[in-house]
């Protein structure tokens, strides 16, 4: 097993440094391990991706986590939807964008659907490129670094909006990686 695998597999506890914003994602940490532990009631797996996933894998410390991205199936939807309700926790689901929102205040978990997001610009199914992962304890999955490239990649291309963000998360994982991102998929 490499040193990296080692790591992942570690708790996230053991993550020495720190985002930009330490005390928001502190408490996006405690608010997200609720959220995937009801996840792992309705026996799902999430899988985390995004700015979390990118800080944990580069230790970057001038990335700003606002929220928390997880995967699951869009089948699994009906399941979290229904630990959600017993528990009393609000939850907003935009049909348009396959996305449960989970929020409370300033705090925010995205729940995406893999089946629509994970796919490359000809809509075909990326390579699930994970590992896995213990979020505060939770057993979880998390997007490799070949699987952030390719989505980083994948939505330059595909977004109007957020073109300099996109631009700003790809020259960190470059630096990180000391080379240019090149696509892994067809």
């Amino acid at each position: 097993m490499t040193e990296w695998k080692s790591f992942l597999i570690n708790n996230m506890n053991n993550i020495n440094k720190s985002p930009r914003n330490k005390k928001h994602f502190s408490k996006l940490v405690n608010f997200a391990s609720k959220i995937i532990k009801l996840c792992k009631k309705a026996k799902i797996t999430p899988i985390l991706y995004g700015s979390a996933a990118h800080f944990i894998h580069t230790q970057d410390t001038s990335v700003k986590i606002n929220d928390i991205d997880l995967w699951i199936r869009e089948k699994e939807y009906p399941q979290l939807i229904k630990e959600l309700k017993n528990n009393k926790i609000n939850y907003e689901y935009v049909p348009k964008w396959h996305t449960l929102i989970i929020k409370i205040g300033k705090l925010r978990v995205e729940i995406d659907s893999i089946d629509f997001w994970y796919r490359d610009l000809k809509n075909k199914p990326l390579p699930r490129n994970f590992d896995n992962f213990s979020f505060n304890g939770r057993k979880i999955k998390i997007i490799d670094l070949k699987g952030l490239e390719n989505l980083y990649l994948i939505a330059y291309q595909k977004t109007k909006d957020n073109k300099k963000k996109i631009i700003d998360k790809i020259k960190h994982l470059e630096k990180f990686l000391e080379r240019k991102l090149k696509a892994k998929f067809a």
